[in-house]
């Protein structure tokens, strides 16, 4: 059976629906740029109209009565007679009352919701393109990276090159991680959002989400650490965390918000949260004046 063009609308509705939901839950900047709720409103608005279409389409079926002794039952586009010529039983013609017209239904909320939909998807293609790395352009990004050369190069202590991972050759898409280091050859490759959250710290003067500045000067940090030739993760990553301070510093931030920083860092790192990844657990020793404490007569830590 050919589907209605309210049908149609519906499913593009329920589609449109669908997808901007699985788009926020796959964005980081979209979580953090429309609350929560929002999308999981849109899918019950959905539902709940699928399931009051549904129960009024079923009760105009039911108040349709069937026409007695009538071989050709009347349909709607006979309604407009008001009565139908019909044979009975034996033959004979007689006229029936015509079925009534089912009742007109507006397309209204499924409409709305599609509009609704197109928008949403409109502002989160927006909030991307201006959020993601490409949205830099290209000489911008070569500035960036000549500077996060420049820090990895201060931490490791020895010539280094950084580059942004735009390809996801390395990082993001084709692995779990947020860097890379590739300590013989003095490379590390950072995933495009992480060049995106320093960029907007060091050039735009923008701190944006605390935790997404926080988890990429960390990241910037642990791949300079390892380029001074640390492997070991939990090492390496109780190092950054230190050398986030001074490299938040240097990136813009004041002394107190670049420690602030670093410390919410530490809190996730030793939370159950990182517990998938064990061998990033901070060890014992990284408190302060802890054997990894890299100012052990500073009473401060990180």
């Amino acid at each position: 059976m050919e589907s209605s063009p309210r049908d149609r609308l519906q499913t593009a509705s329920r589609i449109g629906a669908l997808g901007f939901v699985a788009l926020w839950l796959l964005s980081a900047r979209l979580q953090s740029a429309i609350p929560f709720w929002l999308p999981f409103a849109i899918l019950a608005a959905m539902e709940v109209e699928f399931v009051v279409r549904g129960i009024r389409d079923r009760r105009a079926d039911e108040e349709v009565e069937p026409v007695p002794n009538a071989r050709r039952l009347p349909g709607a586009d006979d309604a407009d007679l008001g009565w139908v010529e019909t044979l009975d039983d034996e033959g004979q013609p007689t006229l029936a009352p015509a079925a009534p017209r089912p009742p007109r239904t507006t397309r209204g909320p499924a409409l709305l919701m599609l509009v609704v939909a197109i928008g949403l998807f409109a502002y989160a293609y927006r909030i991307d393109r201006d959020a993601g790395w490409s949205s830099v352009a290209s000489a911008e990004q070569s500035r960036a990276e000549e500077r996060f050369t420049a820090e990895a190069a201060r931490i490791a202590g020895r010539d280094v090159r950084v580059y942004c991972d735009d390809a996801y050759s390395f990082t993001g898409v084709g692995s779990d991680a947020a860097g890379v280091a590739l300590i013989s050859r003095g490379l590390s490759y950072l995933e495009p959002t992480i060049c995106r959250s320093l960029y907007r710290l060091a050039f735009e003067g923008e701190l944006g989400q605390r935790d997404e500045a926080a988890f990429a000067i960390t990241v910037l940090a642990h791949e300079a650490t390892h380029l001074r030739g640390i492997r070991n993760e939990a090492e390496t990553e109780c190092y950054a965390l230190q050398e986030g301070v001074t490299l938040g510093r240097r990136l813009g931030l004041d002394e107190e918000t670049a420690r602030a920083l670093m410390e919410s860092q530490r809190a996730r790192d030793l939370s159950d949260a990182s517990v998938a990844r064990l061998d990033y657990r901070l060890p014992e020793g990284c408190t302060d004046g802890g054997r990894l404490d890299l100012s052990p007569n500073d009473d401060r830590f990180p």
